[in-house]
Protein backbone atom coordinates (compact mmCIF):
# COMPACT_ATOMS: atom_id res chain seq x y z
CA UNK A 1 0.00 0.00 0.00
CA UNK A 2 2.86 2.47 0.46
CA UNK A 3 4.42 1.84 -2.71
CA UNK A 4 0.90 2.66 -4.42
CA UNK A 5 0.12 5.51 -2.16
CA UNK A 6 3.81 7.19 -3.55
CA UNK A 7 2.81 6.22 -6.73
CA UNK A 8 -0.50 7.82 -6.63
CA UNK A 9 1.19 11.11 -5.23
CA UNK A 10 4.20 11.33 -7.73
CA UNK A 11 1.52 11.13 -10.77
CA UNK A 12 -0.62 13.99 -8.79
CA UNK A 13 2.04 15.85 -8.78
CA UNK A 14 3.22 15.54 -12.62
CA UNK A 15 -0.30 15.63 -13.45
CA UNK A 16 -0.47 18.92 -11.79
CA UNK A 17 2.68 20.44 -13.39
CA UNK A 18 1.32 18.98 -16.48
CA UNK A 19 -2.65 21.05 -15.77
CA UNK A 20 -0.32 24.03 -14.59
CA UNK A 21 1.43 24.40 -18.04
CA UNK A 22 -1.92 24.10 -19.95
CA UNK A 23 -3.90 25.83 -17.69
CA UNK A 24 -1.91 29.43 -18.36
CA UNK A 25 -2.49 29.72 -22.06
CA UNK A 26 -5.72 27.05 -22.53
CA UNK A 27 -9.16 26.84 -21.72
CA UNK A 28 -10.00 24.16 -18.80
CA UNK A 29 -11.53 21.72 -20.90
CA UNK A 30 -9.06 21.69 -23.28
CA UNK A 31 -6.05 21.79 -20.40
CA UNK A 32 -7.70 18.78 -19.09
CA UNK A 33 -7.33 17.01 -22.18
CA UNK A 34 -4.12 18.21 -23.19
CA UNK A 35 -2.55 17.06 -19.38
CA UNK A 36 -4.38 13.39 -19.90
CA UNK A 37 -2.64 13.06 -23.37
CA UNK A 38 0.72 14.13 -21.91
CA UNK A 39 -0.05 11.53 -18.64
CA UNK A 40 -0.78 8.76 -21.03
CA UNK A 41 2.82 8.44 -22.73
CA UNK A 42 4.65 9.40 -19.68
CA UNK A 43 3.01 6.58 -17.77
CA UNK A 44 3.65 4.10 -20.59
CA UNK A 45 7.75 5.23 -20.82
CA UNK A 46 7.25 5.09 -16.48
CA UNK A 47 6.25 1.63 -16.33
CA UNK A 48 7.73 -0.22 -19.47
CA UNK A 49 10.66 0.62 -17.92
CA UNK A 50 10.15 -0.52 -14.70
CA UNK A 51 8.69 -3.84 -15.21
CA UNK A 52 10.74 -4.49 -18.83
CA UNK A 53 13.47 -2.44 -19.86
CA UNK A 54 15.16 -1.99 -15.89
CA UNK A 55 14.42 -5.51 -14.88
CA UNK A 56 15.70 -7.07 -18.34
CA UNK A 57 18.45 -4.74 -19.12
CA UNK A 58 20.33 -2.82 -16.14
CA UNK A 59 23.62 -4.63 -14.64
CA UNK A 60 25.92 -2.74 -12.73
CA UNK A 61 28.36 -4.26 -15.29
CA UNK A 62 26.69 -3.14 -18.63
CA UNK A 63 25.06 -0.04 -18.20
CA UNK A 64 25.73 1.32 -21.44
CA UNK A 65 23.51 -1.03 -22.96
CA UNK A 66 20.90 -0.15 -20.79
CA UNK A 67 21.01 3.66 -21.69
CA UNK A 68 21.38 2.78 -25.07
CA UNK A 69 18.38 0.68 -25.13
CA UNK A 70 16.53 3.48 -23.25
CA UNK A 71 17.45 6.51 -25.22
CA UNK A 72 16.06 4.25 -28.45
CA UNK A 73 12.92 3.39 -26.81
CA UNK A 74 12.35 7.33 -25.17
CA UNK A 75 12.96 8.47 -29.28
CA UNK A 76 10.65 6.08 -30.55
CA UNK A 77 7.51 7.69 -28.16
CA UNK A 78 8.51 11.15 -28.55
CA UNK A 79 8.22 10.82 -31.83
CA UNK A 80 4.98 8.83 -31.67
CA UNK A 81 3.71 11.20 -28.65
CA UNK A 82 4.71 14.53 -30.89
CA UNK A 83 3.46 12.96 -34.10
CA UNK A 84 0.06 12.40 -32.44
CA UNK A 85 0.29 16.00 -30.39
CA UNK A 86 1.23 17.52 -33.80
CA UNK A 87 -1.68 16.66 -36.19
CA UNK A 88 -3.99 15.80 -33.85
CA UNK A 89 -4.03 17.25 -30.21
CA UNK A 90 -2.53 20.39 -30.99
CA UNK A 91 -5.28 21.03 -33.84
CA UNK A 92 -8.36 20.33 -31.15
CA UNK A 93 -6.31 22.31 -27.88
CA UNK A 94 -4.69 25.24 -29.85
CA UNK A 95 -7.52 26.46 -32.42
CA UNK A 96 -8.44 28.70 -29.32
CA UNK A 97 -5.09 30.28 -30.16
CA UNK A 98 -4.62 32.46 -32.79
CA UNK A 99 -2.65 32.35 -35.29
CA UNK A 100 -1.47 28.47 -35.32
CA UNK A 101 -0.35 25.83 -33.57
CA UNK A 102 2.89 25.53 -32.21
CA UNK A 103 6.09 24.42 -34.18
CA UNK A 104 7.04 20.39 -35.04
CA UNK A 105 10.67 20.43 -33.19
CA UNK A 106 9.22 22.60 -30.37
CA UNK A 107 6.85 19.70 -29.28
CA UNK A 108 9.72 17.49 -29.83
CA UNK A 109 11.69 18.95 -27.53
CA UNK A 110 9.27 19.56 -25.19
CA UNK A 111 8.05 15.59 -25.27
CA UNK A 112 11.66 14.45 -25.44
CA UNK A 113 12.88 16.06 -22.15
CA UNK A 114 9.91 15.21 -20.23
CA UNK A 115 10.33 11.95 -21.18
CA UNK A 116 13.57 11.95 -20.15
CA UNK A 117 12.93 13.39 -16.77
CA UNK A 118 10.08 10.28 -15.74
CA UNK A 119 12.35 7.63 -17.50
CA UNK A 120 15.29 9.06 -14.80
CA UNK A 121 12.55 8.82 -11.77
CA UNK A 122 11.84 5.71 -12.92
CA UNK A 123 14.91 3.98 -13.04
CA UNK A 124 15.55 5.90 -9.22
CA UNK A 125 13.07 4.49 -7.92
CA UNK A 126 13.10 0.92 -9.73
CA UNK A 127 17.05 1.08 -7.83
CA UNK A 128 15.83 1.52 -4.94
CA UNK A 129 13.83 -0.93 -4.71
CA UNK A 130 16.60 -3.48 -5.50
CA UNK A 131 18.83 -1.99 -3.48
CA UNK A 132 16.39 -2.49 -0.67
CA UNK A 133 15.06 -5.88 -2.07
CA UNK A 134 19.27 -6.83 -2.14
CA UNK A 135 19.41 -5.48 1.58
CA UNK A 136 16.28 -7.82 2.93
CA UNK A 137 17.60 -10.69 0.81
CA UNK A 138 21.37 -10.17 2.70
CA UNK A 139 19.69 -9.46 5.81
CA UNK A 140 17.98 -13.10 5.48
CA UNK A 141 20.83 -14.96 4.45
CA UNK A 142 22.73 -13.31 7.65
CA UNK A 143 19.33 -14.02 9.80
CA UNK A 144 19.48 -17.73 8.46
CA UNK A 145 22.84 -18.50 9.15
CA UNK A 146 22.84 -16.63 12.57
CA UNK A 147 19.85 -19.06 13.50
CA UNK A 148 21.90 -22.00 12.06
CA UNK A 149 24.90 -21.40 13.91
CA UNK A 150 22.06 -21.09 17.04
CA UNK A 151 21.28 -23.92 16.52
CA UNK A 152 24.76 -25.55 16.25
CA UNK A 153 25.52 -24.18 19.33
CA UNK A 154 22.49 -25.46 21.59
CA UNK A 155 22.94 -29.10 20.04
CA UNK A 156 26.52 -28.92 21.45
CA UNK A 157 24.47 -27.91 25.17
CA UNK A 158 22.81 -31.65 25.62
CA UNK A 159 26.55 -33.45 25.10
CA UNK A 160 28.31 -31.07 27.57
CA UNK A 161 25.34 -31.66 30.05
CA UNK A 162 25.78 -35.44 30.04
CA UNK A 163 29.54 -35.59 29.79
CA UNK A 164 29.55 -33.65 32.72
CA UNK A 165 26.22 -35.57 34.73
CA UNK A 166 27.17 -38.83 33.89
CA UNK A 167 30.65 -38.48 35.20
CA UNK A 168 29.59 -36.75 38.33
CA UNK A 169 27.07 -40.22 38.71
CA UNK A 170 30.21 -42.26 37.95
CA UNK A 171 31.96 -40.56 41.40
CA UNK A 172 28.78 -41.33 43.22
CA UNK A 173 28.52 -44.75 42.17
CA UNK A 174 32.48 -45.36 42.32
CA UNK A 175 32.61 -43.98 46.55
CA UNK A 176 29.13 -45.98 46.89
CA UNK A 177 27.56 -43.07 48.34
CA UNK A 178 23.76 -43.77 49.48
CA UNK A 179 23.08 -40.63 47.35
CA UNK A 180 23.79 -42.43 43.66
CA UNK A 181 19.80 -43.28 43.83
CA UNK A 182 19.01 -39.91 44.28
CA UNK A 183 21.51 -38.79 42.06
CA UNK A 184 19.88 -40.47 39.32
CA UNK A 185 16.41 -38.67 39.75
CA UNK A 186 17.82 -35.39 39.67
CA UNK A 187 19.45 -36.12 36.70
CA UNK A 188 16.22 -37.33 35.02
CA UNK A 189 14.23 -34.14 36.16
CA UNK A 190 17.24 -32.18 34.60
CA UNK A 191 16.92 -34.30 31.56
CA UNK A 192 13.92 -33.52 31.31
CA UNK A 193 14.25 -29.69 30.92
CA UNK A 194 16.93 -30.25 28.78
CA UNK A 195 15.45 -32.18 26.46
CA UNK A 196 11.89 -30.43 26.38
CA UNK A 197 12.10 -27.39 27.41
CA UNK A 198 15.42 -26.14 25.99
CA UNK A 199 13.88 -27.04 22.32
CA UNK A 200 12.40 -23.57 22.77
CA UNK A 201 13.88 -20.34 21.84
CA UNK A 202 13.23 -19.25 25.25
CA UNK A 203 12.42 -20.42 28.72
CA UNK A 204 10.96 -18.83 31.63
CA UNK A 205 13.26 -17.53 34.18
CA UNK A 206 11.65 -19.78 37.02
CA UNK A 207 12.37 -22.97 34.87
CA UNK A 208 15.85 -21.68 34.70
CA UNK A 209 16.30 -21.62 38.34
CA UNK A 210 14.83 -24.74 38.81
CA UNK A 211 17.51 -26.03 36.59
CA UNK A 212 19.77 -24.18 38.64
CA UNK A 213 18.46 -25.51 41.83
CA UNK A 214 18.99 -29.48 40.76
CA UNK A 215 22.00 -28.42 39.17
CA UNK A 216 23.17 -26.93 42.88
CA UNK A 217 21.68 -30.13 44.44
CA UNK A 218 22.98 -32.67 42.24
CA UNK A 219 26.78 -31.26 43.00
CA UNK A 220 26.57 -31.11 46.54
CA UNK A 221 25.58 -35.05 46.65
CA UNK A 222 29.34 -35.26 45.64
CA UNK A 223 30.73 -34.41 49.37
CA UNK A 224 29.34 -35.34 52.85
CA UNK A 225 30.47 -32.04 53.93
CA UNK A 226 28.35 -28.56 53.91
CA UNK A 227 29.17 -26.40 51.10
CA UNK A 228 29.00 -22.95 51.02
CA UNK A 229 27.18 -22.40 48.05
CA UNK A 230 24.26 -19.19 47.96
CA UNK A 231 21.84 -19.05 45.08
CA UNK A 232 19.82 -15.60 45.63
CA UNK A 233 16.95 -14.64 42.99
CA UNK A 234 14.41 -13.06 45.32
CA UNK A 235 14.60 -10.01 43.54
CA UNK A 236 14.45 -11.67 39.87
CA UNK A 237 10.73 -11.88 37.85
CA UNK A 238 10.17 -15.30 37.50
CA UNK A 239 8.10 -14.77 34.05
CA UNK A 240 11.41 -13.17 32.80
CA UNK A 241 12.20 -15.20 29.51
CA UNK A 242 15.85 -15.87 28.40
CA UNK A 243 17.42 -18.34 26.42
CA UNK A 244 18.04 -21.73 28.10
CA UNK A 245 20.55 -22.72 30.10
CA UNK A 246 22.86 -19.74 29.35
CA UNK A 247 23.46 -19.25 33.01
CA UNK A 248 24.96 -22.97 34.08
CA UNK A 249 28.27 -23.31 32.12
CA UNK A 250 29.70 -20.25 34.62
CA UNK A 251 28.53 -22.29 37.24
CA UNK A 252 30.02 -25.41 35.98
CA UNK A 253 33.28 -23.54 36.19
CA UNK A 254 32.78 -22.25 39.31
CA UNK A 255 32.82 -25.63 40.79
CA UNK A 256 35.12 -26.83 38.23
CA UNK A 257 37.52 -23.85 39.83
CA UNK A 258 37.06 -24.12 43.03
CA UNK A 259 36.34 -27.50 44.23
CA UNK A 260 34.41 -27.10 46.29
CA UNK A 261 33.65 -30.83 47.02
CA UNK A 262 37.45 -31.01 48.36
CA UNK A 263 38.72 -27.40 49.55
CA UNK A 264 36.87 -26.48 53.11
CA UNK A 265 37.23 -22.64 52.54
CA UNK A 266 35.92 -23.22 49.01
CA UNK A 267 32.77 -20.97 48.35
CA UNK A 268 30.52 -20.06 45.64
CA UNK A 269 27.64 -16.92 45.41
CA UNK A 270 24.85 -16.36 42.71
CA UNK A 271 22.81 -13.39 42.41
CA UNK A 272 20.10 -13.49 39.75
CA UNK A 273 18.38 -10.48 39.19
CA UNK A 274 15.71 -9.02 36.73
CA UNK A 275 13.21 -6.38 35.68
CA UNK A 276 11.49 -5.11 32.55
CA UNK A 277 14.89 -3.81 30.71
CA UNK A 278 17.80 -5.66 32.25
CA UNK A 279 18.52 -8.98 33.51
CA UNK A 280 21.72 -9.81 36.02
CA UNK A 281 23.96 -12.75 36.80
CA UNK A 282 26.35 -12.34 39.11
CA UNK A 283 28.46 -14.93 40.34
CA UNK A 284 31.86 -15.35 42.77
CA UNK A 285 33.65 -18.23 43.62
CA UNK A 286 36.99 -19.09 45.09
CA UNK A 287 40.31 -20.60 43.44
CA UNK A 288 41.56 -23.61 44.63
CA UNK A 289 44.99 -23.43 44.73
CA UNK A 290 45.93 -26.68 42.65
CA UNK A 291 44.57 -25.22 39.69
CA UNK A 292 46.77 -24.22 37.52
CA UNK A 293 44.83 -23.75 34.11
CA UNK A 294 43.61 -19.76 33.67
CA UNK A 295 39.84 -19.83 34.55
CA UNK A 296 37.38 -19.13 32.25
CA UNK A 297 38.60 -21.11 29.33
CA UNK A 298 36.42 -23.82 27.83
CA UNK A 299 33.96 -24.74 25.11
CA UNK A 300 31.08 -24.11 27.64
CA UNK A 301 32.16 -20.56 28.27
CA UNK A 302 32.95 -19.92 24.58
CA UNK A 303 29.72 -21.27 23.60
CA UNK A 304 27.45 -18.62 25.78
CA UNK A 305 29.95 -15.68 24.34
CA UNK A 306 28.58 -17.01 20.84
CA UNK A 307 25.07 -17.45 21.70
CA UNK A 308 25.22 -13.56 23.40
CA UNK A 309 26.44 -11.99 19.98
CA UNK A 310 23.52 -13.90 18.25
CA UNK A 311 21.09 -13.57 20.25
CA UNK A 312 21.96 -10.37 22.27
CA UNK A 313 24.01 -8.38 19.80
CA UNK A 314 25.17 -4.92 21.71
CA UNK A 315 22.39 -6.00 23.75
CA UNK A 316 24.27 -7.31 26.59
CA UNK A 317 27.33 -6.95 28.65
CA UNK A 318 29.80 -9.63 29.74
CA UNK A 319 32.55 -9.38 32.24
CA UNK A 320 34.91 -12.25 33.39
CA UNK A 321 37.54 -11.70 35.83
CA UNK A 322 39.78 -12.70 38.65
CA UNK A 323 41.57 -11.54 41.47
CA UNK A 324 44.11 -13.29 43.52
CA UNK A 325 42.10 -16.87 44.72
CA UNK A 326 38.66 -15.23 43.26
CA UNK A 327 37.28 -15.32 40.38
CA UNK A 328 33.84 -13.09 39.07
CA UNK A 329 31.21 -13.12 36.11
CA UNK A 330 29.15 -9.98 35.24
CA UNK A 331 26.63 -10.73 33.35
CA UNK A 332 23.93 -7.93 31.59
CA UNK A 333 21.18 -8.61 29.48
CA UNK A 334 19.34 -5.45 28.20
CA UNK A 335 16.07 -6.54 27.19
CA UNK A 336 15.38 -3.10 25.66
Amino acid sequence: MKRIYVHIIFWLIIAGINFGFGLYFLPLKSGIQLTLFYLLFQALVFYINSYLLFPRYFSLENTGRFMLITAAFIILVTISQSLTDYYYISRLVFKHIPPRKPHFMMIFMRSFFWLIFIDMISTVFMMQDRIRKQAENTQQIISEKLNTELKLLKAQINPHFMFNTLNNIYSLAYMKSDRAPESVLKLSQMMRYVIEDCESERVTLKSEIEYIENYIAFQQMKSPEEQRITFDYSRADHDSLIPPMLFIPFIENSFKYSKIEECQDAFIDIVLTSDQDEIAFDIRNSIANSIKQQPGAGTGIDNVKKRLEIIFPQKHSLTIDHEKNEFYVHLRLFLK
